[in-house]
């Protein structure tokens, strides 16, 4: 772009600090990190297998404000922020964002990765674990097994605004649960910091995969659409099997390990065995108990699945299966409207009619919108609101 196609505001404001980005740039401040000149010497292995990384991680790289006036802040290749397990790239045959990941050959991760992948393709459905779209080796990189996923996105941004989200999050979560125990892998990490979403349908620009505030092209402030409103589905998955274990299916639910991020699981030691799959439990039960009940004033008739979901004694827990059915039996029992109410902030401040709008907008989308309902709400609303507006389209699945 030459200079005078180059917007005012993406360009330093006057020759003293056009000078700054130059002297920033000359001593290194946009430079590779360690990780990413990892994967850049690694770019040409990526490339030969239909993988193309960003063209700041490709052999060669000029930043593209150099010699310029451009402000570093507004080009898109002045981001890094990838890790030495996994990166960006973009499949070629399609041009579809992809996420990289590499394994050691030798690892109980990579084995466990496998076995997972292997029991999802044999199940051929959508058990919520992160799914892998490819796998390659490459005798120039003998140690390591290269694994293709779809781009995701952290789970929560943007932000939930319906009591419905959050029920479809913990839904498809513990469908996750489920289906890892039924085939006697235990997850000990199934944390907020595992847990990811696919929902194309929400980012009309899409994201950038570094900068995940701004759209696709790294630049813009990205484009939102509320969650209630997509069009096409939203997944969410669990992620990262580092401390995961397979069981034999006669062998005894045993294990002895403090690792993982949640600290509050009761029975976790280093010394004494205790049941993983029931510490998995307490682990989903409590990023309600945490997360979202303590936050949110219309979350509370949750209470009684996180209680038992994090019951001290692991015997008096349910198990993943009997979650879900107490969960379904919690949710029955609620109206449509209050399942479709805006989520309302313990913390928050706002007056009646304001409160009133919001929570009328929303009940009119989930009318008027194709929404994607697995589990029915039964409610004498339901059939009032419908006959009042009519949708505007039948396609999809409906309530």
């Amino acid at each position: 772009m030459k200079k005078s196609q180059v917007p005012r505001y993406m360009r330093a404001v006057n020759a003293q600090q056009a000078e700054e980005f130059r002297r920033q740039t000359a001593a290194g401040e946009y430079d590779l990190d360690a990780d990413e000149a990892w994967w850049r010497d690694r770019s040409q292995i990526l490339e030969d297998h239909g993988y193309q990384l960003r063209s700041r991680l490709r052999p060669g790289w000029v930043p593209s404000w150099q010699d310029s006036d451009k402000n570093p802040l507004f080009c898109e290749d002045s981001t890094g922020r990838c890790t030495r397990k996994v990166v960006d790239a973009v499949r070629q045959s399609d041009e579809r964002d992809v996420a990289v990941m590499n394994i050691s050959r030798d690892s109980d991760e990579r084995e466990i990765l496998d076995y997972v992948m292997e029991a999802q393709r044999s199940s051929g459905d959508d058990n919520h674990i992160a799914p892998i779209l490819e796998t390659f080796e490459d005798d120039r990189e003998p140690e390591l097994k290269f694994y293709v996923m779809p781009l995701l996105r952290k789970f929560d941004k943007p932000p939930f605004v319906a009591v419905s989200e959050i029920l479809e999050l913990f839904r498809q979560l513990l469908e996750a649960l489920i289906f890892l125990h039924s085939i006697h892998v235990t997850h000990r990490d199934c944390s907020l910091g595992n847990i990811m979403m696919d929902a194309p349908s929400i980012f009309p620009r899409g994201f950038h995969p570094t900068n995940i505030a701004t759209d696709r092209g790294g630049v813009f402030s990205i484009t939102t659409i509320p969650r209630y409103k997509a069009t096409g589905p939203i997944r969410y998955y669990l992620i990262d099997f580092g401390i995961s274990r397979i069981y034999e299916p006669d062998e005894e639910h045993l294990y002895i390990g403090d690792d993982g991020a949640d600290r509050d699981i009761p029975e976790l030691s280093d010394d004494v065995a205790y049941d993983p799959f029931r510490a998995d439990v307490f682990i989903l039960g409590n990023i309600l108990k945490k997360h979202f009940i303590p936050m949110y004033k219309n979350l509370d008739f949750l209470s009684p699945l996180a209680n038992a979901m994090t019951a001290a004694n692991p015997l008096d827990r349910p198990t993943a299966v009997e979650a879900q059915k107490q969960f379904n039996s919690i949710v029955r029992s609620q109206s449509f409207v209050s399942l479709r109410r805006r989520l309302v902030r313990k913390d928050e401040v706002k007056n009646r009619k304001s409160v009133i709008y919001e929570d009328v907008g929303i009940l009119l989308d989930a009318a008027l919108y194709p929404v994607r309902v697995v589990i029915g709400f039964p409610s004498q609303t339901i059939g009032a609101l419908r006959g009042l507006i009519k949708p505007k389209s039948s396609k999809g699945k409906t309530a």
